[in-house]
């Protein structure tokens, strides 16, 4: 367990949830697979959930170490309101210890190594209307080790006819699954490798939990998901294993559960290797094609892998260039051309912000959060 410097005082921090206590004053917080036992005065391996007099307390509520308006197409999410702004937030630390991980300033650091924001749930609503976005993504670091802070503005975020996404590396158990899935629209989830060697070595976890995730997520919820691949020379792109993970959506999850394909850039402890070749990135999509895959991408590359297109009678449906959507031929979610449904939330589930409620988020978030430059 980290040792734990802890700056708020006890009466400002947030009780955390999937956690009990355990003899000795230690706690055993169970909102992920690594069930960690956590001695006083100790966070767990996330960084951010603290026990503190025998509580455990998550040090992330309230406390977003990065915020900013995305397109919906960074997450990535290619069927899920194309187009559209999305305010992208994350705070410290990270269940996963990935050694190329890409954000590693704030997810391996301790929640007083950041500069974070107080921002409350109903503030983060405000800020995401007042810049005109659709939809909240959790994200940056990995939100399930904050999942009290991504249920309250769930919540808040409903009120106001505002979507949630999560991108997240899948690592949670089944006691906390339901409590943050089912107040969840979207979700990109990072199946990371297709062998537990890679994910034991390399993020210093295990495979089969994130696979459980993505089937419950199918089986179970009605959250639209997408999953992405980072390909990295040497250590996850294998054709073998590209067709092997493949085949395991095609038979547990269909055929029409987009899978994004993108290409690594060397960072954190994983700087001896190289970018990832473009040619690496088409031979996996046109794998995943062959095996019975509709929706296939390729990202952080410019390519034609970016496009949608009809799977029957392969009409180009939006055309994209990186995360700019130049083209969307779509009619109420079918192919113009054949009338073939093509699967995925295209129009705002929850209608369009009150115009009223535009008007109080860009006062009311002006006066409070001028300083943030959002």
């Amino acid at each position: 367990m980290q040792g734990l410097k802890i700056l708020q005082k006890s009466a400002e921090l947030h009780e955390a949830s999937w956690w009990e206590a355990e003899p000795g004053g230690k706690v055993h917080c169970y909102l992920c697979p690594r069930h960690c036992h956590i001695g006083e005065g100790q966070a767990g391996f996330c960084f951010i959930r603290a026990n503190q007099g025998g509580k455990l307390y998550s040090l992330g509520y309230a406390h977003p170490a990065a915020m900013q308006v995305d397109p919906i197409e960074k997450k990535p999410l290619n069927h899920f309101l194309p187009g559209t702004r999305v305010f992208s937030m994350g705070t410290a630390g990270c269940n996963m210890g990935c050694f190329f991980c890409q954000n590693w300033d704030i997810s391996k650091s301790r929640a007083d190594q950041v500069g974070s924001s107080y921002v409350p749930p109903e503030d983060v609503v405000l800020l995401a209307i007042r810049n005109h976005c659709d939809s909240i993504a959790f994200t940056y670091n990995e939100p399930t080790i904050w999942g009290e802070y991504v249920i309250d503005i769930c919540s808040a975020a409903k009120e106001a006819g505002l979507n949630t996404v999560m991108v997240s590396n899948g690592y949670i158990t089944c006691d906390a699954f339901h409590d943050i899935y089912d107040h969840i629209d979207a979700a990109n989830i990072d199946l990371k490798a297709f062998t537990e060697k890679f994910y034991g070595k390399i993020t210093l976890t295990h495979l089969q939990p994130v696979l459980d995730a993505l089937l419950w997520l199918k089986n179970e919820t009605n959250v639209w998901f997408e999953i992405t691949n980072l390909m990295i020379p040497t250590l996850n792109d294998a054709a073998e294993e590209t067709r092997e993970l493949c085949g395991w959506i095609l038979q547990n999850l269909g055929p029409d559960v987009p899978l994004h394909f993108t290409a690594f850039h060397p960072d954190f402890k994983l700087k001896d290797k190289p970018k990832t070749p473009p040619q690496t990135l088409h031979a996996a999509r046109r794998i995943a094609l062959d095996a019975g895959l509709h929706y296939v991408y390729e990202g952080n590359i410019y390519s034609d892998g970016a496009h949608t297109s009809c799977p029957a009678c392969r009409t180009l449906l939006l055309k994209r260039s990186w995360h700019d959507v130049q083209q969307n031929r779509l009619k109420d979610g079918h192919c113009p051309e054949c009338g073939t449904v093509i699967p995925g939330r295209w129009a705002n589930p929850h209608g369009k912000t009150p115009q009223k409620l535009y008007e109080h988020a860009r006062v009311t978030a002006a006066s409070k959060y001028s300083d943030l430059n959002l």
